[in-house]
Order: C-alpha cells, then sequence, then structure tokens
C-alpha cells in the first residue's frame, strides 16, 4: 500500500459513496486507543463497539477533509 499526502489549494469533498468510500487500519487493543482520541478531543463518528459473533473490535473517525477512517481490531485474524 502506497498513502501520499499533498497540499491542494481547491476544496475537498468527503469519501463516503465514492470510489474511495473509507480507509481502515488494524490497531492493537483498540478500546483503550479510543479513549485516549476521546479524551484528546477526537470525535468518533462511530463509537467503539465489539462485534463478539465475528470477534472483533470498531470504530470510526472521519478526518478534517472528510475521509472515513475505520479503526478495527481481530480483522487480522479472521
Amino acid at each position: 500500500m502506497n498513502l501520499r499526502f499533498s497540499k491542494i489549494d481547491s476544496a475537498t469533498v468527503a469519501t463516503k459513496g465514492r470510489a474511495l468510500d473509507h480507509i481502515g487500519f488494524e490497531v492493537k487493543n483498540l478500546a483503550a486507543f479510543c479513549k485516549k482520541l476521546e479524551a484528546n478531543g477526537v470525535k468518533l463518528t462511530t463509537p467503539y463497539r465489539e462485534i463478539p459473533e465475528e470477534g472483533i473490535g470498531l470504530a470510526f473517525v472521519t478526518d478534517p477533509w472528510g475521509t472515513g477512517i475505520e479503526l478495527n481490531e481481530g480483522l487480522d485474524k479472521l
């Protein structure tokens, strides 16, 4: 995977519903990480939750440009 970041001078549009709906990252100890994000003022767009039948944890945030970011724990074991 290659992520490229660059400055642009025009307005951006959110990714939801487009070719790139969101990006995701596997995070160890996701529940604690989400608490730390919230303590630092980050609003979770989907609060942390466990999905026991799949054995995963999941949360979402949205960056300032509207990109949905999935934070998950356990997908690497599926």
